[in-house]
């Protein structure tokens, strides 16, 4: 059913709840995994700090998911999320996405109350990707 699951992460406890469902999906339909992790275009941080907590974050994800018998493909990007996951999700030729409702940044929100993340809210680029993507989209809360 599914060849290719796309799992974008961040790092976020809500990625890590949906990097185990991508990982069960893709034991349960013999698929692989690509992970996905953007730098950020423009950040504060140096880029060699943000690269090497990307690594570590990918690194998580290819550990979990060797340790019951999944392949992943680690993608460790340069972009700007909101605008090229759609892309991305072309690129790694996935046909399915699993990613988390909202991630490490709470400055993203669809329906953003004050200081609060709710269950009702959405990040943007999960929004996003829901509304653009050609493949099926599991959102994770």
């Amino acid at each position: 059913m599914f060849n290719v699951i796309m799992l974008p992460v961040d790092g976020s406890e809500y990625g890590d709840k949906a990097a185990a469902v991508a990982i069960d999906l893709a034991k349960k339909y013999s698929a692989r995994i690509a992970a996905v992790h953007v730098l950020e275009e423009f950040s504060f941080n140096s880029y060699d700090s943000e690269e090497d907590s990307g690594d570590e974050i990918l690194a998580k994800i290819t550990e979990k998911a060797s340790e019951v018998g999944v392949e992943v493909t680690e993608h460790l990007l340069t972009a700007d999320p909101l605008r090229d996951m759609k892309f991305i999700v072309e690129q790694t030729r996935a046909d399915l996405v699993v990613i988390h409702a909202h991630g490490a940044n709470n400055n993203r929100f669809v329906s953003f109350e004050e200081n609060n993340v709710s269950d009702t809210q959405i990040g943007s680029v999960s929004e996003r990707l829901l509304r653009t993507s050609n493949v099926p989209v599991l959102l994770i809360k």
